[in-house]
Parts: C-alpha cells; structure tokens; sequence
C-alpha cells in the first residue's frame, strides 16, 4: 500500500515528490488519536502519515514480518472478526502475489530490550 501511495504522490507532486528521511536525525511527527476516533482511523490515514514524515520504504517493508507475528497472535484472539483476518490476508496474497516478499534489513534483524534512554528519547 505504501509504495502504491507513494507513487500516486509523487505523479501528483512531480516538482516535490516524497524524499525519505535517512540519518541520524529525523523529523518525525507524533500523532494522537482519541479512544473515541481510533474506530475510524483508516489506511489512509496512516499512508498519510507515513508520507507526512517521509518514512523510507525500505523501513515499511522491513516492518512486514512483525506485522505477519501480530495477526497470527490476533488471528487466535478470541475478539478478532474472521471476515476482517480473511480479508487482509487476501489482500496480503495478492501483494505477495505482485510484489513478492518484502526484503528485510539485515543490520535490524534481531531483537533486544528497549533501554531507558531509547524509553526517554520516544518520550520526548
């Protein structure tokens, strides 16, 4: 989807397509939204914002496995709707389908321990 979206972008912005942020200090804009909105918070809501802080789209497609672990451990929640799960995954297969598996990055495989100063710096 993210790559779809940045595409449409940039035809409609040819003099100011999406440059994605790369270093060691980013602009990245925080967002909240109410318990009371998150019902309607949409895809395009979140394309929006991952266009709005120029996320790289190597970092979107890294992101793919995890969100494969988080719907398996939703798909056995008791509270998730079938026909929603059916529905992303179908969805899912027609991107692998056209796309193919997204590649990684390898230096952020692996997974350890938020530190405290990692917990202050995503406070403030």
């Amino acid at each position: 989807m993210y790559q779809e979206a940045v595409a449409s972008y940039n035809a409609a912005f040819l003099d100011q397509p999406m440059v994605a942020q790369y270093g060691s200090h980013l602009n990245l804009i925080q967002v909240h939204v109410p318990d009371e909105m998150a019902q309607n918070f949409s895809d395009n809501d979140a394309l929006r914002i991952l266009l709005h802080n120029q996320i790289p789209l190597d970092w979107v497609d890294h992101a793919y496995t995890y969100g494969m672990v988080y719907l398996e451990q939703q798909f056995h929640n008791p509270t998730m709707s079938l026909d929603i799960f059916h529905k992303i995954d179908n969805e899912r297969h027609q991107r692998l389908l056209h796309y193919g598996t997204p590649p990684t990055i390898p230096q952020w495989d692996g997974w350890r321990e938020i530190s405290e100063d990692d917990h202050y710096r995503l406070l403030f």
